[in-house]
């Protein structure tokens, strides 16, 4: 069932939905940003329920509310040296044709930046640009590796 643009201005203003907010996050000391209206949850402490013969950079699946979530661990997904993480925590994609999730270091900040400090590819946050994270460039890796289409 498709909602008009006035249900969902109505919806939003319902629920307070704030389009302008961000969600800056870090990984292993490496901190992004991300449009808090796309975060479906933030999970901490989840147990991580492996699957066998996926790639490496997917460290299982986790339940939220019935629904299952894949785990990826994008230190792994781009090779990069260290690349497990000790904290449980786990950021939740708000996506309708998906369900995964990222598993990261630590909740930085929620804020809402000034129009002028909302580039393109990142967001200024206390004098420094923090780059965007890019969902969609996770989802094609999955879909590539698992030979899916999108």
């Amino acid at each position: 069932m498709e909602i008009d643009a006035q249900t969902q201005n109505e919806i939003n203003q319902l629920y307070n939905v704030n389009d302008s907010s961000y969600l800056v996050f870090s990984i292993h000391g490496h901190r992004f940003a991300y449009k808090s209206s796309f975060v479906q949850e933030i999970m901490y402490g989840a147990k991580v329920h492996p699957i066998p013969f996926v790639p490496e950079y997917i460290e299982g699946v986790l339940n939220c509310r019935g629904n299952p979530y894949t785990v990826v661990n994008t230190l792994k997904m781009e090779n990069e040296p260290d690349p497990e993480i000790a904290e449980k925590i786990f950021l939740l994609f708000k996506r309708d044709d998906d369900h995964f999730c990222i598993h990261i270091s630590n909740i930085d900040v929620f804020f809402e930046p000034e129009e002028e400090d909302i580039l393109e590819d990142s967001v200024k946050y206390k004098q420094k640009q923090i780059p965007l994270f890019d969902s969609d460039k996770v989802e094609q890796v999955l879909c590539r590796d698992l030979n899916k289409d999108e």
